[in-house]
């Protein structure tokens, strides 16, 4: 459990690359050129169907081409129906928001095909999606998971730059999920290498030479590990940060919804996302990260190299049933990792059994078939009914307060002393310091006194 404090690989240890980047893309933006033309079609499909008013429809598609800062890729890959019908969804938004007195819109737009998919939602910056379609948790399980070099699919994210509308802060996310084209899709050993024989064929027409030079690298220290490699890259003259994670293909899983949970932790949000696939085995995920305006907490130059640590932990151990806590910054990443393990710890060691039953056992006649058939009866039945699996997580969940103070405990024990390696210690070790620090007589009374019964009082 040590290990898990302290990841063994430090991220941009020894590495040749340099890590401040100019501020553009890396990619060559999107452009489509018949966007003009296309706007026209849509006002007038919008115009035949009626359901804007005819005054109206020129300025929803106005704002939905011009002032909603929605990426070109999106205008080049959908139809004009496609078009038009999200943006009668989204007037329909507005009217049901209207009615209700609401100023925040739900906005949730869907298009799979065996090629990939479109996914469009309304998205608050540095916040995780707990309830709804929870989209990014479905192109991990759909997309990125099942990626292989038999069958891939790249990822393009991008937030919207404007609002819904003039009276609305709602900002919409859009994500683009495309089956990959690899140049070579069998490299050979020599060839494995070689970025520009594994890389998917639209991916190198969007590159730019510095990101085919930053993936190439990443990607050859990644063939030559186990685990994840994680570089951060400075944006000149701004205060971003960008990730670039690669690792083999289905060596983790939902890693790239617990990723957005992990940096949403620390109150920062992403301008754009991609997770690029390449023949040889490799995923390539790279982030794009700010901090929320008015954010109380540490500074973006300070919480990126935390992440970066928890992102080996949450490559390891991507989701857990404490999940939510983690989402809702009721525990942090390592806290809620601490309870989950807590609570495979109890499903095994946690004496079910009772002193009764031990009793019954030196009473009973372990020769005689009906005895013995008997106790394993009742064996059976009390292991499974009384403490199960779910009853055990049940009292973990009903107290997070103790799992973070028994995570203190744990931690302050075998935590690695920040001094050996850094002058300053890591956000997570300055947190424990300014969280209280119980004895084990203290956190014992701590759980008596917490605790409703003697049921939770055993696990705890």
């Amino acid at each position: 459990m040590a290990n898990l404090l302290s990841p063994s690989y430090t991220p941009g240890h020894n590495s040749p690359l340099p890590h401040t980047v100019k501020n553009t893309s890396g990619y060559i933006e999107n452009a489509f050129p018949g966007k003009e033309d296309q706007m026209l079609q849509v006002t007038e499909y919008l115009s035949e169907k009626a359901f804007i008013p005819a005054a109206l429809a020129q300025n929803e598609v106005s704002w939905f081409y011009g002032n909603l800062g929605i990426d070109d890729m999106y205008f080049a890959s959908e139809s004009v129906e496609s078009i038009a019908n999200h943006i009668m969804a989204l007037y329909g938004a507005k009217i049901f928001a209207y009615t209700k007195n609401d100023n925040g819109l739900d906005i949730n737009l869907e298009r799979e095909t065996e090629e990939g998919a479109v996914y469009i939602h309304t998205s608050h910056p540095g916040i995780s999606q707990l309830y709804g379609p929870q989209h990014e948790k479905r192109i991990d399980a759909k997309y990125l998971d099942v990626s292989s070099t038999e069958r891939a699919y790249r990822l393009e994210s991008y937030r919207s730059k404007g609002t819904v509308s003039s009276s609305s802060s709602t900002q919409l996310r859009t994500y683009f999920v495309r089956e990959c084209s690899f140049v070579n899709p069998a490299p050979t050993k020599e060839q494995e290498n070689d970025i520009r024989e594994t890389a998917d064929k639209s991916f190198l027409e969007k590159a730019t030479e510095n990101t085919l030079e930053i993936y190439s690298e990443i990607m050859r220290t990644a063939l030559s590990r186990t685990g994840p490699v994680i570089e951060m890259f400075e944006v000149e003259g701004t205060r971003e940060r960008r990730l670039v994670i690669a690792y083999k293909q289905q060596t983790t899983q939902s890693f790239f919804s617990a990723i957005s949970d992990l940096y949403h932790y620390y109150d920062l949000y992403s301008t754009r996302k991609y997770v690029e696939q390449f023949s040889n085995g490799i995923t390539i995920v790279s982030l794009y990260l700010n901090q929320i305006p008015k954010s109380t907490a540490p500074p973006i130059e300070h919480s990126i190299h935390q992440i970066i640590k928890e992102a080996s932990l949450i490559y390891c151990l991507p989701t857990t049933p404490l999940q939510s806590f983690f989402q809702t910054n009721k525990l942090s990443v390592q806290e809620s990792i601490y309870g989950y393990i807590g609570w495979i710890f109890a499903q095994h060691f946690l004496n079910r059994l009772g002193n009764e039953y031990t009793s019954l056992v030196n009473i009973l006649d372990t020769n005689n078939s009906t005895h013995q058939d008997v106790l394993t009866k009742m064996k059976k039945r009390l292991r499974t009914d009384t403490f199960t699996r779910d009853y055990i997580l049940e009292i973990i969940k009903t107290y997070p307060e103790l799992i973070k103070l028994l995570y203190i405990n744990f931690a302050m024990i075998h935590y690695v002393n920040p001094a050996v390696n850094s002058l300053k210690p890591t956000l997570s070790y300055q947190r424990l310091r300014t969280d209280s620090i119980l004895t084990e007589e203290e956190l014992h009374e701590k759980i008596k006194r917490t605790t409703s019964n003697s049921h939770e009082l055993m696990v705890f």
